[in-house]
């Protein structure tokens, strides 16, 4: 399979990395530093293993005359969507699935508008890669499971797209499911995801201090009850099961874990605030549903946000 992965951060380069040693044509659009480091083997840490993966390109630009993709995978921050989607409309065929990886609801969306439906694929994906130099990386814990499912009716899985995809996946070793309701499986991750990083984000603590203290552990409860009132209210197929089932993950997560948008606002880095609890705030109001906790987290790590996209630049 013809894969170019969009994004070269610890997301990006495991994806790389595992269909790469799968044996598929992988090209990685990135940075220059990024550029300049791929004439080396790629570097997969998993563990106490290190894993040299040849032949995986890099680019810095996608040319306007290149070759249509079997699978793209878009691996850059959700603010960086809609740009993305411009820049790898040259890769997109008819026969081409986009996959994007980010959290939250809204990157589907963001680029169907400029690459319309038929090729994009939801996902939801769970994995820590972290990026260790402009091109290592290493999986912190298990392997990536994603849950991957048409977004729209105009889908076609030409030629067995759709299976083909999820084939790639499974035979480089991440764990594929099908999801029947993809809205409600990026809700359901959106509800976890915002609530107990929103929380931990607040608190300044890892999960392990939060669930301890039955006070804050309620609070991470209460913000996905927000969630399914949000998710609910926009015809989301979701219930107080949900919740319970996503509290269920949130206790078994190990005691160090932080969510990355979490970690993005401590270190001071631009983070997916906007695009977690602004998302819910945003649905929110447009739904007529409350959300003060939400409200809460978006609010309070506003400041620090905005500081973080000025210090960066444009």
């Amino acid at each position: 399979m013809n894969v170019t992965v969009f994004g070269a951060g610890g997301m990006g380069l495991y994806f790389a990395a595992m269909l790469a040693r799968a044996g598929h044509r992988v090209t990685v659009v990135g940075r220059a530093d990024t550029v300049a480091a791929a004439a080396e083997p790629l570097v997969l840490e998993v563990g106490a293993q290190t894993f040299s993966v040849p032949g995986v390109r890099a680019v810095a630009d996608v040319p306007v005359d290149a070759e249509a993709a079997d699978l793209v995978v878009v691996a850059v921050k959700a603010w960086q969507v809609a740009a993305a989607a411009k820049t790898i409309a040259p890769l997109v065929g008819p026969g081409t699935v986009v996959l994007p990886v980010q959290n939250g609801v809204e990157a589907g969306t963001d680029l169907a508008e400029t690459l319309g439906a038929a090729s994009i694929l939801g996902c939801t994906c769970v994995v820590i890669a972290q990026r260790v130099g402009p091109w290592a990386v290493r999986c912190l814990g298990a392997h990536a499971t994603v849950e991957i499912g048409a977004l729209a009716p105009e889908f076609e899985p030409a030629g067995g797209r759709f299976d083909g995809v999820a084939a790639a996946l499974s035979d480089a070793g991440i764990a594929v499911t099908r999801s029947a309701d993809i809205q409600a499986t990026l809700w359901r991750k959106l509800m976890l995801i915002s609530s107990y990083g929103g929380v931990g984000a607040l608190a300044r603590q890892p999960v392990g201090v939060t669930r301890a203290e039955p006070a804050t552990a309620e609070l991470v409860r209460d913000a996905m009850l927000e969630v399914l009132a949000v998710a609910q209210a926009r015809g989301i197929a979701l219930t107080e099961a949900d919740v319970d089932q996503m509290m269920g993950v949130y206790r078994g997560f190990s005691s160090d874990t932080t969510s990355s948008m979490q970690r993005d606002l401590a270190a001071g880095r631009p983070s997916e605030l906007e695009y977690q609890n602004g998302a819910v705030l945003r649905f929110g109001r447009a739904a007529g549903v409350p959300t003060p906790i939400h409200r809460t987290i978006y609010a309070s790590q506003l400041p620090g946000e905005l500081a973080a996209r000025r210090s960066e630049g444009p």
